[in-house]
Order: structure tokens, then C-alpha cells, then sequence
């Protein structure tokens, strides 16, 4: 699910609430079951050490 918060009413709320679960206000920040992986350079370096694939798997998925 991707969530547009610049076009989405209560956007910054959403925004700060982020900020306060991921200690992030940079967005984006991907969730992956839940589970959150970080940012864009994050998500690139959890792709590239095979950890993103192992949490999908986790959740029926593969790449």
C-alpha cells in the first residue's frame, strides 16, 4: 500500500505519528508486515543482502 501523505488530509499528523514510531520524518518509510525496513537506501540495501526477500517470503511472496 503506498500512502500519499503531501495529498492526503491529516497527512502530517500521519507524518509525526511515523516520526514517532520509526524516530524518521524523511519519508519513505517501508513497512513490510508490519515490520518496518527504514528508508529508500534501507529498503536498496535490504534487497541487495537478501533480507527483504526472506521477510516477503515470511509473507507467502517472492521476488
Amino acid at each position: 500500500m503506498v500512502i500519499e501523505l503531501d495529498t492526503m488530509k491529516g497527512g502530517d499528523d500521519l507524518q509525526l505519528g511515523l516520526q514517532e514510531v520509526t524516530g524518521r520524518r524523511t519519508v519513505p518509510q517501508v513497512f513490510v508486515g508490519g515490520q518496518h525496513v527504514g528508508g529508500c537506501d534501507d529498503t536498496v540495501a535490504a534487497y541487495q543482502n537478501g533480507k527483504l526477500k526472506e521477510m516477503l517470503a515470511g509473507l507467502g511472496f517472492s521476488i
